[in-house]
Protein backbone atom coordinates (compact mmCIF):
# COMPACT_ATOMS: atom_id res chain seq x y z
CA UNK A 1 0.00 0.00 0.00
CA UNK A 2 1.23 3.46 -0.90
CA UNK A 3 1.00 5.97 1.94
CA UNK A 4 0.65 9.05 -0.27
CA UNK A 5 -2.85 10.43 0.30
CA UNK A 6 -4.65 11.58 -2.83
CA UNK A 7 -7.95 13.43 -3.14
CA UNK A 8 -9.80 14.16 -6.39
CA UNK A 9 -12.49 16.86 -6.27
CA UNK A 10 -15.39 17.67 -8.56
CA UNK A 11 -16.24 21.19 -7.33
CA UNK A 12 -19.68 22.61 -6.60
CA UNK A 13 -20.60 25.18 -9.23
CA UNK A 14 -22.43 28.48 -9.34
CA UNK A 15 -24.59 29.83 -12.11
CA UNK A 16 -28.10 30.51 -13.25
CA UNK A 17 -30.85 28.02 -12.44
CA UNK A 18 -31.68 27.90 -16.16
CA UNK A 19 -28.19 26.72 -17.10
CA UNK A 20 -29.07 23.09 -16.34
CA UNK A 21 -26.44 22.89 -13.60
CA UNK A 22 -28.69 20.62 -11.54
CA UNK A 23 -28.07 17.90 -14.11
CA UNK A 24 -25.79 15.46 -12.29
CA UNK A 25 -23.47 12.93 -13.94
CA UNK A 26 -20.93 10.51 -12.53
CA UNK A 27 -17.52 12.28 -12.77
CA UNK A 28 -16.06 9.64 -15.06
CA UNK A 29 -12.89 11.63 -15.74
CA UNK A 30 -11.91 11.60 -12.06
CA UNK A 31 -13.03 7.97 -11.72
CA UNK A 32 -10.77 6.96 -14.62
CA UNK A 33 -7.78 8.75 -13.07
CA UNK A 34 -8.49 7.12 -9.71
CA UNK A 35 -8.69 3.68 -11.30
CA UNK A 36 -5.44 4.18 -13.23
CA UNK A 37 -3.32 5.44 -10.33
CA UNK A 38 -4.78 2.78 -8.02
CA UNK A 39 -3.74 0.08 -10.47
CA UNK A 40 -0.24 1.61 -10.35
CA UNK A 41 -0.10 1.28 -6.56
CA UNK A 42 -1.50 4.58 -5.24
CA UNK A 43 -4.46 3.12 -3.41
CA UNK A 44 -4.87 5.69 -0.63
CA UNK A 45 -7.29 7.74 -2.65
CA UNK A 46 -10.70 9.38 -2.35
CA UNK A 47 -13.05 11.13 -4.76
CA UNK A 48 -15.14 14.01 -3.44
CA UNK A 49 -17.96 14.82 -5.84
CA UNK A 50 -18.96 18.04 -4.14
CA UNK A 51 -21.49 18.80 -6.87
CA UNK A 52 -23.87 15.97 -6.00
CA UNK A 53 -23.53 16.50 -2.24
CA UNK A 54 -25.32 19.35 -0.53
CA UNK A 55 -28.25 21.46 -1.67
CA UNK A 56 -29.09 24.02 -4.33
CA UNK A 57 -29.09 27.48 -2.76
CA UNK A 58 -29.93 30.85 -4.25
CA UNK A 59 -27.03 33.27 -3.77
CA UNK A 60 -28.42 36.27 -5.64
CA UNK A 61 -31.03 37.10 -8.27
CA UNK A 62 -28.75 35.69 -10.98
CA UNK A 63 -26.69 33.04 -9.20
CA UNK A 64 -27.39 29.71 -7.48
CA UNK A 65 -24.91 27.40 -5.68
CA UNK A 66 -25.12 23.71 -6.64
CA UNK A 67 -23.47 21.28 -4.24
CA UNK A 68 -21.58 21.18 -0.95
CA UNK A 69 -20.97 24.38 0.96
CA UNK A 70 -17.40 25.68 1.00
CA UNK A 71 -17.22 25.24 4.78
CA UNK A 72 -18.18 21.55 4.49
CA UNK A 73 -15.55 21.06 1.79
CA UNK A 74 -12.97 22.71 4.04
CA UNK A 75 -13.87 20.34 6.89
CA UNK A 76 -13.65 17.32 4.57
CA UNK A 77 -10.17 18.27 3.38
CA UNK A 78 -8.97 18.92 6.93
CA UNK A 79 -10.26 15.54 8.12
CA UNK A 80 -8.70 13.59 5.25
CA UNK A 81 -5.44 15.62 5.23
CA UNK A 82 -4.27 14.69 1.69
CA UNK A 83 -0.83 15.25 0.20
CA UNK A 84 -2.03 15.95 -3.35
CA UNK A 85 -5.41 17.17 -4.58
CA UNK A 86 -6.59 17.01 -8.18
CA UNK A 87 -9.39 19.45 -9.06
CA UNK A 88 -11.62 19.17 -12.11
CA UNK A 89 -11.97 22.52 -13.93
CA UNK A 90 -14.43 21.88 -16.74
CA UNK A 91 -15.32 25.10 -18.53
CA UNK A 92 -14.20 28.71 -18.39
CA UNK A 93 -17.53 29.88 -17.00
CA UNK A 94 -16.98 27.60 -13.96
CA UNK A 95 -13.26 28.20 -13.53
CA UNK A 96 -13.81 30.52 -10.56
CA UNK A 97 -15.68 27.71 -8.79
CA UNK A 98 -12.67 25.43 -9.12
CA UNK A 99 -10.28 28.20 -8.09
CA UNK A 100 -12.34 28.76 -4.94
CA UNK A 101 -11.59 25.16 -3.97
CA UNK A 102 -7.89 25.73 -4.64
CA UNK A 103 -7.98 28.82 -2.44
CA UNK A 104 -9.57 26.78 0.36
CA UNK A 105 -6.90 24.09 -0.01
CA UNK A 106 -4.01 26.53 0.25
CA UNK A 107 -5.68 28.21 3.22
CA UNK A 108 -5.70 24.84 5.01
CA UNK A 109 -2.14 23.86 4.08
CA UNK A 110 0.11 25.56 1.53
CA UNK A 111 2.18 22.36 1.24
CA UNK A 112 -0.66 20.43 -0.40
CA UNK A 113 0.07 20.09 -4.12
CA UNK A 114 -2.91 21.35 -6.13
CA UNK A 115 -3.28 19.94 -9.64
CA UNK A 116 -5.91 21.26 -12.08
CA UNK A 117 -7.23 19.47 -15.16
CA UNK A 118 -10.15 19.81 -17.57
CA UNK A 119 -11.19 21.63 -20.74
CA UNK A 120 -10.62 25.14 -19.38
CA UNK A 121 -7.15 24.25 -18.09
CA UNK A 122 -6.19 22.67 -21.41
CA UNK A 123 -7.35 25.77 -23.29
CA UNK A 124 -5.79 28.27 -20.90
CA UNK A 125 -3.36 26.69 -18.40
CA UNK A 126 -1.85 30.07 -17.47
CA UNK A 127 -5.16 31.43 -16.16
CA UNK A 128 -5.31 29.06 -13.21
CA UNK A 129 -1.59 29.12 -12.45
CA UNK A 130 -1.69 32.92 -12.23
CA UNK A 131 -4.21 32.64 -9.38
CA UNK A 132 -1.44 31.68 -6.96
CA UNK A 133 -3.49 28.73 -5.65
CA UNK A 134 -2.64 26.11 -8.30
CA UNK A 135 0.71 24.33 -8.56
CA UNK A 136 0.27 22.32 -11.77
CA UNK A 137 -2.02 22.49 -14.81
CA UNK A 138 -2.49 19.20 -16.67
CA UNK A 139 -2.85 19.73 -20.41
CA UNK A 140 -4.51 16.90 -22.32
CA UNK A 141 -5.23 13.35 -21.18
CA UNK A 142 -4.82 13.02 -17.44
CA UNK A 143 -4.19 9.42 -16.39
CA UNK A 144 -0.49 8.92 -17.12
CA UNK A 145 0.43 12.54 -16.40
CA UNK A 146 -1.21 12.52 -12.98
CA UNK A 147 0.43 9.19 -12.15
CA UNK A 148 3.85 10.63 -13.04
CA UNK A 149 3.19 13.65 -10.83
CA UNK A 150 2.40 11.34 -7.90
CA UNK A 151 5.42 9.13 -8.54
CA UNK A 152 7.89 12.00 -8.76
CA UNK A 153 6.37 13.74 -5.75
CA UNK A 154 6.64 10.53 -3.72
CA UNK A 155 10.28 10.09 -4.75
CA UNK A 156 10.98 13.77 -3.98
CA UNK A 157 12.01 14.39 -7.58
CA UNK A 158 11.49 17.62 -9.53
CA UNK A 159 8.04 18.08 -11.08
CA UNK A 160 9.24 20.69 -13.56
CA UNK A 161 9.81 18.53 -16.65
CA UNK A 162 6.80 16.25 -16.70
CA UNK A 163 5.22 16.06 -20.16
CA UNK A 164 1.67 17.35 -20.47
CA UNK A 165 1.80 19.97 -17.71
CA UNK A 166 2.25 23.68 -17.16
CA UNK A 167 4.02 24.76 -13.98
CA UNK A 168 5.51 27.89 -12.45
CA UNK A 169 9.31 27.80 -12.45
CA UNK A 170 11.45 30.75 -11.35
CA UNK A 171 8.29 32.90 -11.16
CA UNK A 172 7.54 32.21 -14.84
CA UNK A 173 5.01 29.83 -16.35
CA UNK A 174 6.66 26.87 -18.06
CA UNK A 175 4.52 24.88 -20.53
CA UNK A 176 6.03 21.49 -21.25
CA UNK A 177 5.59 19.43 -24.45
CA UNK A 178 2.32 17.52 -24.72
CA UNK A 179 2.21 13.88 -23.72
CA UNK A 180 1.37 11.36 -26.48
CA UNK A 181 -2.20 10.12 -26.25
CA UNK A 182 -2.95 6.63 -24.94
CA UNK A 183 -3.40 4.57 -28.09
CA UNK A 184 -5.00 1.45 -26.60
CA UNK A 185 -7.87 2.58 -24.38
CA UNK A 186 -8.43 -1.04 -23.29
CA UNK A 187 -5.26 -0.64 -21.21
CA UNK A 188 -7.09 1.78 -18.89
CA UNK A 189 -9.06 0.07 -16.10
CA UNK A 190 -12.78 0.74 -15.80
CA UNK A 191 -13.68 3.88 -13.82
CA UNK A 192 -13.38 3.51 -10.02
CA UNK A 193 -17.10 3.82 -9.37
CA UNK A 194 -16.58 2.00 -6.06
CA UNK A 195 -15.02 5.24 -4.73
CA UNK A 196 -18.34 7.01 -5.29
CA UNK A 197 -21.72 6.51 -3.65
CA UNK A 198 -23.45 5.38 -6.85
CA UNK A 199 -26.87 5.34 -5.20
CA UNK A 200 -26.69 9.13 -4.95
CA UNK A 201 -26.57 9.29 -8.74
CA UNK A 202 -29.20 6.60 -9.31
CA UNK A 203 -31.61 8.29 -6.89
CA UNK A 204 -31.00 11.85 -8.03
CA UNK A 205 -34.20 13.24 -9.61
CA UNK A 206 -32.30 14.41 -12.70
CA UNK A 207 -30.78 10.98 -13.38
CA UNK A 208 -33.93 9.40 -14.81
CA UNK A 209 -35.30 12.36 -16.75
CA UNK A 210 -35.80 11.25 -20.32
CA UNK A 211 -34.55 7.69 -19.71
CA UNK A 212 -36.63 4.64 -20.57
CA UNK A 213 -35.40 2.54 -17.66
CA UNK A 214 -33.86 3.06 -14.25
CA UNK A 215 -31.28 2.82 -12.86
CA UNK A 216 -29.33 4.42 -15.69
CA UNK A 217 -25.70 5.48 -15.85
CA UNK A 218 -23.04 6.87 -18.19
CA UNK A 219 -20.33 5.08 -20.16
CA UNK A 220 -17.68 6.47 -22.53
CA UNK A 221 -16.44 4.11 -25.25
CA UNK A 222 -14.14 6.41 -27.22
CA UNK A 223 -12.12 9.60 -27.00
CA UNK A 224 -11.71 12.42 -29.46
CA UNK A 225 -13.30 13.47 -32.74
CA UNK A 226 -11.59 14.27 -36.05
CA UNK A 227 -14.06 17.01 -36.91
CA UNK A 228 -13.65 20.63 -35.96
CA UNK A 229 -17.04 22.10 -35.06
CA UNK A 230 -16.77 25.78 -34.24
CA UNK A 231 -18.45 25.46 -30.82
CA UNK A 232 -16.60 22.36 -29.56
CA UNK A 233 -13.61 22.36 -27.18
CA UNK A 234 -12.98 18.62 -26.74
CA UNK A 235 -9.88 18.75 -28.94
CA UNK A 236 -8.13 20.73 -26.18
CA UNK A 237 -8.12 17.49 -24.14
CA UNK A 238 -8.29 14.63 -26.65
CA UNK A 239 -6.85 16.26 -29.76
CA UNK A 240 -8.38 15.44 -33.15
CA UNK A 241 -7.31 11.82 -33.18
CA UNK A 242 -10.25 9.48 -32.48
CA UNK A 243 -9.59 6.37 -30.41
CA UNK A 244 -12.11 3.67 -29.54
CA UNK A 245 -12.19 0.91 -26.95
CA UNK A 246 -12.73 -2.59 -28.31
CA UNK A 247 -16.31 -3.86 -28.48
CA UNK A 248 -15.49 -6.61 -25.97
CA UNK A 249 -14.03 -4.14 -23.49
CA UNK A 250 -17.08 -1.86 -23.79
CA UNK A 251 -19.59 -4.64 -23.26
CA UNK A 252 -17.52 -6.14 -20.43
CA UNK A 253 -18.05 -2.82 -18.62
CA UNK A 254 -21.78 -2.85 -19.37
CA UNK A 255 -22.08 -6.41 -18.07
CA UNK A 256 -20.18 -5.42 -14.91
CA UNK A 257 -22.54 -2.49 -14.35
CA UNK A 258 -25.56 -4.77 -14.74
CA UNK A 259 -24.18 -7.31 -12.25
CA UNK A 260 -22.85 -4.78 -9.73
CA UNK A 261 -25.53 -2.10 -9.77
CA UNK A 262 -28.49 -3.60 -11.60
CA UNK A 263 -28.15 -1.06 -14.41
CA UNK A 264 -30.98 -1.17 -16.95
CA UNK A 265 -29.99 1.68 -19.24
CA UNK A 266 -26.68 3.01 -20.53
CA UNK A 267 -26.11 6.57 -21.73
CA UNK A 268 -23.12 6.55 -24.07
CA UNK A 269 -21.53 9.98 -23.63
CA UNK A 270 -19.01 9.76 -26.49
CA UNK A 271 -18.33 12.71 -28.75
CA UNK A 272 -18.43 10.47 -31.82
CA UNK A 273 -19.40 6.90 -30.91
CA UNK A 274 -20.19 5.65 -34.42
CA UNK A 275 -17.19 7.07 -36.32
CA UNK A 276 -15.87 3.50 -36.71
CA UNK A 277 -18.96 1.73 -38.08
CA UNK A 278 -17.39 -1.73 -37.86
CA UNK A 279 -16.75 -1.22 -34.15
CA UNK A 280 -20.33 -0.01 -33.67
CA UNK A 281 -21.61 -3.21 -35.32
CA UNK A 282 -19.40 -5.29 -33.02
CA UNK A 283 -20.62 -3.48 -29.87
CA UNK A 284 -24.22 -4.22 -30.89
CA UNK A 285 -23.39 -7.87 -31.66
CA UNK A 286 -21.66 -8.27 -28.27
CA UNK A 287 -24.76 -6.96 -26.49
CA UNK A 288 -27.05 -9.22 -28.54
CA UNK A 289 -24.89 -12.36 -28.26
CA UNK A 290 -24.56 -11.99 -24.49
CA UNK A 291 -28.35 -11.55 -24.27
CA UNK A 292 -28.00 -8.40 -22.17
CA UNK A 293 -31.38 -6.89 -21.35
CA UNK A 294 -30.32 -3.28 -21.68
CA UNK A 295 -31.60 -0.08 -23.26
CA UNK A 296 -29.15 2.52 -24.47
CA UNK A 297 -29.03 5.93 -26.09
CA UNK A 298 -26.55 8.65 -27.07
CA UNK A 299 -27.58 11.91 -25.33
CA UNK A 300 -24.41 13.64 -26.56
CA UNK A 301 -25.71 13.10 -30.08
CA UNK A 302 -24.60 10.85 -32.90
CA UNK A 303 -22.99 11.66 -36.26
CA UNK A 304 -25.92 11.02 -38.59
CA UNK A 305 -23.64 10.82 -41.62
CA UNK A 306 -22.12 7.59 -40.17
CA UNK A 307 -25.48 5.80 -40.11
CA UNK A 308 -27.15 3.56 -42.66
CA UNK A 309 -30.14 1.21 -42.57
CA UNK A 310 -28.20 -1.93 -41.69
CA UNK A 311 -26.38 -0.29 -38.78
CA UNK A 312 -29.47 1.46 -37.43
CA UNK A 313 -31.46 -1.79 -37.42
CA UNK A 314 -28.61 -3.54 -35.62
CA UNK A 315 -28.47 -0.75 -33.03
CA UNK A 316 -32.23 -1.01 -32.48
CA UNK A 317 -31.98 -4.78 -31.99
CA UNK A 318 -29.27 -4.33 -29.33
CA UNK A 319 -31.36 -1.92 -27.24
CA UNK A 320 -30.95 1.48 -28.90
CA UNK A 321 -34.30 3.23 -28.64
CA UNK A 322 -33.78 6.93 -29.29
CA UNK A 323 -31.90 8.38 -32.24
CA UNK A 324 -30.24 11.70 -31.38
CA UNK A 325 -28.70 13.10 -34.56
CA UNK A 326 -26.81 16.35 -34.03
CA UNK A 327 -28.32 18.28 -36.93
CA UNK A 328 -27.59 21.69 -35.30
CA UNK A 329 -29.11 23.94 -37.98
CA UNK A 330 -31.50 24.07 -40.92
CA UNK A 331 -29.48 26.81 -42.61
CA UNK A 332 -26.81 25.79 -45.14
CA UNK A 333 -24.92 29.00 -44.36
CA UNK A 334 -24.87 28.23 -40.63
CA UNK A 335 -23.84 24.61 -41.24
CA UNK A 336 -20.86 25.89 -43.24
CA UNK A 337 -19.97 28.24 -40.38
CA UNK A 338 -20.26 25.40 -37.84
CA UNK A 339 -18.08 23.25 -40.11
CA UNK A 340 -20.25 20.15 -39.87
CA UNK A 341 -20.78 17.67 -42.76
CA UNK A 342 -24.59 17.69 -42.72
CA UNK A 343 -26.42 16.39 -45.80
CA UNK A 344 -30.12 17.22 -45.42
CA UNK A 345 -31.18 14.55 -47.91
CA UNK A 346 -29.41 11.89 -45.85
CA UNK A 347 -30.86 13.38 -42.63
CA UNK A 348 -34.41 13.03 -43.98
CA UNK A 349 -33.70 9.49 -45.18
CA UNK A 350 -32.44 8.38 -41.74
CA UNK A 351 -35.31 10.09 -39.89
CA UNK A 352 -37.81 8.33 -42.17
CA UNK A 353 -36.08 5.01 -41.47
CA UNK A 354 -36.19 5.68 -37.71
CA UNK A 355 -39.95 6.14 -37.94
CA UNK A 356 -40.25 2.92 -39.90
CA UNK A 357 -38.35 0.76 -37.40
CA UNK A 358 -39.78 2.41 -34.28
CA UNK A 359 -36.99 4.64 -32.96
CA UNK A 360 -37.77 7.86 -31.14
CA UNK A 361 -35.95 10.85 -32.65
CA UNK A 362 -34.67 13.98 -30.92
CA UNK A 363 -32.18 16.50 -32.23
CA UNK A 364 -30.43 19.55 -30.79
CA UNK A 365 -30.48 22.78 -32.80
CA UNK A 366 -28.31 25.81 -32.07
CA UNK A 367 -29.27 29.38 -32.88
CA UNK A 368 -27.55 32.69 -32.19
CA UNK A 369 -24.17 32.27 -33.82
CA UNK A 370 -22.41 35.65 -34.11
CA UNK A 371 -23.18 36.26 -37.80
CA UNK A 372 -26.57 34.51 -37.99
CA UNK A 373 -29.44 36.51 -39.42
CA UNK A 374 -33.15 36.14 -38.75
CA UNK A 375 -33.46 34.35 -42.08
CA UNK A 376 -30.91 31.74 -40.94
CA UNK A 377 -32.71 31.17 -37.63
CA UNK A 378 -36.08 30.91 -39.39
CA UNK A 379 -34.59 28.23 -41.68
CA UNK A 380 -33.60 26.22 -38.60
CA UNK A 381 -37.03 26.54 -37.01
CA UNK A 382 -38.80 25.65 -40.25
CA UNK A 383 -36.53 22.68 -40.93
CA UNK A 384 -37.25 21.26 -37.48
CA UNK A 385 -40.99 21.77 -37.92
CA UNK A 386 -41.09 20.08 -41.35
CA UNK A 387 -38.83 17.18 -40.32
CA UNK A 388 -39.96 13.81 -38.99
CA UNK A 389 -38.35 14.49 -35.60
CA UNK A 390 -40.42 13.61 -32.54
CA UNK A 391 -38.58 16.12 -30.36
CA UNK A 392 -36.29 19.09 -30.87
CA UNK A 393 -34.15 20.91 -28.33
CA UNK A 394 -33.12 24.48 -29.09
CA UNK A 395 -29.93 25.95 -27.64
CA UNK A 396 -28.27 29.35 -27.95
CA UNK A 397 -24.60 29.38 -28.96
CA UNK A 398 -22.14 30.12 -26.14
CA UNK A 399 -18.48 31.26 -26.51
CA UNK A 400 -16.60 28.68 -24.42
CA UNK A 401 -12.82 29.07 -24.14
CA UNK A 402 -10.86 26.71 -26.34
CA UNK A 403 -13.38 26.94 -29.19
CA UNK A 404 -13.15 28.82 -32.48
CA UNK A 405 -16.43 30.43 -31.50
CA UNK A 406 -14.77 32.03 -28.48
CA UNK A 407 -12.06 33.50 -30.70
CA UNK A 408 -14.68 34.89 -33.10
CA UNK A 409 -16.69 36.50 -30.28
CA UNK A 410 -13.49 38.05 -28.98
CA UNK A 411 -12.42 39.32 -32.42
CA UNK A 412 -15.86 40.84 -33.03
CA UNK A 413 -15.86 42.67 -29.68
CA UNK A 414 -18.71 40.57 -28.30
CA UNK A 415 -16.79 39.66 -25.12
CA UNK A 416 -16.00 43.14 -23.87
CA UNK A 417 -17.77 42.40 -20.59
CA UNK A 418 -15.93 39.08 -20.18
CA UNK A 419 -17.28 35.62 -19.42
CA UNK A 420 -20.73 35.72 -17.85
CA UNK A 421 -21.56 33.14 -15.18
CA UNK A 422 -25.29 33.71 -15.58
CA UNK A 423 -25.28 32.92 -19.31
CA UNK A 424 -26.35 29.52 -20.58
CA UNK A 425 -27.43 27.69 -23.71
CA UNK A 426 -31.05 28.17 -22.70
CA UNK A 427 -30.90 31.77 -21.44
CA UNK A 428 -28.00 33.68 -22.95
CA UNK A 429 -26.38 36.89 -21.74
CA UNK A 430 -24.34 37.44 -24.92
CA UNK A 431 -25.29 39.67 -27.84
CA UNK A 432 -24.40 38.81 -31.44
CA UNK A 433 -23.83 41.00 -34.50
CA UNK A 434 -27.57 41.00 -35.25
CA UNK A 435 -29.38 40.29 -31.96
CA UNK A 436 -29.41 41.25 -28.32
CA UNK A 437 -29.39 38.49 -25.72
CA UNK A 438 -33.08 39.16 -24.96
CA UNK A 439 -33.99 38.84 -28.62
CA UNK A 440 -32.19 35.48 -28.82
CA UNK A 441 -34.03 34.23 -25.73
CA UNK A 442 -37.32 35.26 -27.36
CA UNK A 443 -36.38 33.48 -30.60
CA UNK A 444 -35.55 30.31 -28.71
CA UNK A 445 -38.92 30.42 -26.94
CA UNK A 446 -40.61 30.99 -30.29
CA UNK A 447 -38.76 28.01 -31.78
CA UNK A 448 -40.02 25.73 -29.00
CA UNK A 449 -43.56 27.01 -29.26
CA UNK A 450 -43.79 26.64 -33.04
CA UNK A 451 -42.11 23.22 -33.09
CA UNK A 452 -44.39 21.61 -30.51
CA UNK A 453 -47.52 23.12 -32.04
CA UNK A 454 -46.38 21.52 -35.29
CA UNK A 455 -45.99 18.15 -33.53
CA UNK A 456 -49.55 18.39 -32.21
CA UNK A 457 -50.80 19.01 -35.74
CA UNK A 458 -48.61 16.22 -37.08
CA UNK A 459 -50.28 13.63 -34.88
CA UNK A 460 -53.71 14.53 -36.18
CA UNK A 461 -52.65 12.51 -39.23
CA UNK A 462 -53.59 8.78 -38.74
CA UNK A 463 -50.37 7.50 -40.37
CA UNK A 464 -48.30 9.45 -37.85
CA UNK A 465 -50.43 8.08 -35.01
CA UNK A 466 -49.49 4.61 -36.29
CA UNK A 467 -45.76 5.42 -36.08
CA UNK A 468 -46.28 6.95 -32.64
CA UNK A 469 -47.92 3.81 -31.23
CA UNK A 470 -45.19 1.70 -32.79
CA UNK A 471 -42.63 3.62 -30.73
CA UNK A 472 -44.72 3.59 -27.54
CA UNK A 473 -45.25 -0.18 -27.74
CA UNK A 474 -46.90 -0.88 -24.38
CA UNK A 475 -47.98 0.63 -21.06
CA UNK A 476 -44.37 1.03 -19.87
CA UNK A 477 -43.58 2.73 -23.16
CA UNK A 478 -46.51 5.10 -22.62
CA UNK A 479 -45.20 6.06 -19.18
CA UNK A 480 -41.78 6.70 -20.68
CA UNK A 481 -43.32 8.79 -23.47
CA UNK A 482 -45.15 11.00 -20.98
CA UNK A 483 -41.95 11.42 -18.96
CA UNK A 484 -39.95 12.26 -22.09
CA UNK A 485 -42.51 14.81 -23.28
CA UNK A 486 -42.44 16.54 -19.89
CA UNK A 487 -38.63 16.57 -19.82
CA UNK A 488 -38.03 17.90 -23.32
CA UNK A 489 -40.82 20.46 -23.38
CA UNK A 490 -40.06 21.53 -19.80
CA UNK A 491 -36.47 22.18 -20.87
CA UNK A 492 -37.76 24.78 -23.28
CA UNK A 493 -39.09 27.11 -20.62
CA UNK A 494 -37.20 29.02 -17.96
CA UNK A 495 -37.25 28.09 -14.30
CA UNK A 496 -37.96 30.79 -11.79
Amino acid sequence: MNNLKVLLINPPIRGHINAGLDNVKVPLGLAYIAAYIREKGFDNIKILDAKILGDTKKISEEVWHFGMSYSDIEDYIKNYDPDIIGVHCAYTVYSQDALKIAEIIKKINKKIIVVFGGAHVCANPESVLNSGFVDISVIGEGEITFYEILKKFQNKESLNNIRGIAIIKNKKIKINPLRPLIQNLDDIPFPARDLLDMQLYFNHPQNSIGTMRSPATDVITSRGCPFNCVFCSIHTIWGKHWRGRSAKNVVDEIELLIKTYGIKQIRFQDDNISLDKKRMYKICDEIINRKLNIKWDTPNGIAIWTLNEELLRKMKKSGYYRLAPSIESGSCETIKFINKPIDYEHVNKILKLADKIGLWTVSPFIIGFPYETLADINKTINFAKKSRLDFAIFYIAQPYAGTKLYDIYKKEGLLKEGVKHSSSVIETRYNTKHFSAKQLDALRTRAYREFYISRFIKYLNPINIYYLFKKIGNYKGLKHTIKMVKAVIGFGFHKK
